[in-house]
């Protein structure tokens, strides 16, 4: 982009010159330069190193040499466009806002710390520095490590190098197309879209929106919506996080915010949680879930998927759908429902609860663990009250040690760890209504 624009400016001044309306003149440091005729656009142009303060009256200021040069447009409050050199320059900007097309070297741009103006700026391949401050920036960072600070201003940062980029108290949006670059959200809003890999994003006490990249790492801490990637990693501390799942994510929340998950059809994620958590599945989808405390929820979207809360320590409630969905319980109480669907049921650890409802079953469900915990249950809702004696008298083998019953929507159970004669042994721990 920096060429882009150099290119630019330099078709801006040419076209003055060529049409008679230029007028330029050579910068002495501590001199001040002629006045720009009426009728002229005047072009001032730096030689030697030094410090320098923008002429009034002039728009185009042209940095002509190799060495380091420092420019003062603090007392400007026009519009201002600065084409550096290759050795370097400081600009100090001004009220008025502008161009800045930094150069070669190691460049450094400050706005003013109140009412500053608006520039677009433009970062070379060196190592620059930006302290945006008030302004309402647009920020071109090309292939470089540049240290980008937007401030209290709403800013627009497009990285393509392996940048530091510290979000202030405006609201700014970030683009990401390089590689191992790190963003600090801070106190205001942000949008960052990551089109690079292995960036890390560290979030502050403002709310986020992010999309991903591949490889990436977040640290989410204010309010945070995540859209994820490929093989990212999405830590929660503190806030309240919505994360669409991406290819292989690892989401680790530990902190006291509400976390939702939405996964993606098709692709596998693994959720760790401090904490509640709600998690939606999606078609073809393989959640691993975990959670060392609280109540979370599993959910089956459409489509054949596996919501595996086997690593959960607090307590789950799983919710099958109308296709195959495998649900797995954690070492909690947990509550499993079944859906429409054929529905796999395996309650871990804990004295679990599976459901079947009149209307919500009706497939050939199947439950792996049953005679595992003497607390475990099975509810038979709107089947009536006479529904578990019918199902139970009318028990049979299957022939691989395991037993069926049928209710009366043509729901068919498996239990695959009882026969017929152990699974009427537990009546007790049947009940329907």
């Amino acid at each position: 982009m920096a060429f882009s624009l150099a290119q630019a400016y330099t078709n801006a001044v040419s076209g003055l010159s060529s049409g008679g309306t230029l007028f330029a003149s050579d910068l002495t440091s501590g001199v001040t330069p002629a006045s720009v005729p009426g009728g002229k656009t005047g072009e001032a142009v730096i030689l030697n190193s030094g410090s320098y303060t923008f002429p009034a009256g002039y728009s185009f200021l042209t940095i002509s040499t190799n060495t380091p040069v420092r420019l003062d447009e603090t007392a400007i409050g026009s519009s201002t466009d600065v084409l550096a050199g290759l050795g370097g320059t400081t600009l100090l900007g001004g009220a008025g806002g502008g161009l800045f097309v930094a150069g070669g070297g190691a460049n450094v741009f400050e706005g003013l710390s109140t009412g500053g103006g608006n520039y677009v700026i433009a970062l070379s391949q060196g190592n620059d520095s930006v302290y945006a401050n008030s302004g309402n920036d647009l920020i071109y960072a090309d292939a470089g490590n540049n240290q980008i600070f937007t401030g209290t201003g709403n800013d627009t940062v497009f990285s393509s190098g392996t940048d530091s980029i510290v979000a202030g108290s405006g609201s700014n949006t970030i683009g990401l197309t390089g590689s191992n670059s790190t963003v600090f959200g801070g106190t205001g809003s942000l949008f960052m879209a990551d089109a690079g890999s292995n960036n890390l994003f560290v979030g502050g006490s403002g709310s986020s929106i992010l999309f991903d990249g591949a490889y990436a790492t977040d640290y989410l801490a204010g309010p945070s919506t995540v859209i994820g990637g490929t093989n990212d990693t999405i830590n929660a501390s503190a806030g309240n996080a919505l994360i669409f799942g991406g290819s292989n994510s690892v989401i680790n929340d530990s902190g006291s915010g509400t976390l939702s998950f939405i996964a993606n059809p098709g692709l596998n994620d693994t959720v760790n949680s401090a904490g509640a958590a709600t998690v939606f599945g999606a078609s073809n989808a393989n959640i691993v879930f975990s959670s060392s405390a609280g109540m979370s929820y599993l959910i089956a979207a459409t489509g054949n998927e596996t919501l595996n809360g086997s690593g959960a320590a607090g307590s789950l409630d799983l919710f099958g759908n109308g296709s195959s969905t495998d649900l797995i319980g954690g070492s909690g109480n947990d509550t499993l429902v079944a859906g429409t669907g054929n529905n796999t049921l395996t309650g871990g650890q804990g004295n679990n609860m599976f459901i079947f409802a009149q209307g919500g079953a009706g497939g050939a469900d199947m439950i792996s663990d049953f005679a595992k915990s003497a607390g475990n249950m099975v509810g038979l809702f709107g089947y009536g009250a006479g529904a578990v004696q019918t199902a139970l008298a009318g028990a049979t083998d299957n022939g691989a040690g395991g037993s069926v019953i049928s209710l009366s929507d043509k729901t068919t159970i498996t239990f695959t760890d009882l026969t017929a004669a152990q699974l009427k042994a537990h009546a007790g721990q049947f009940f329907s209504n």
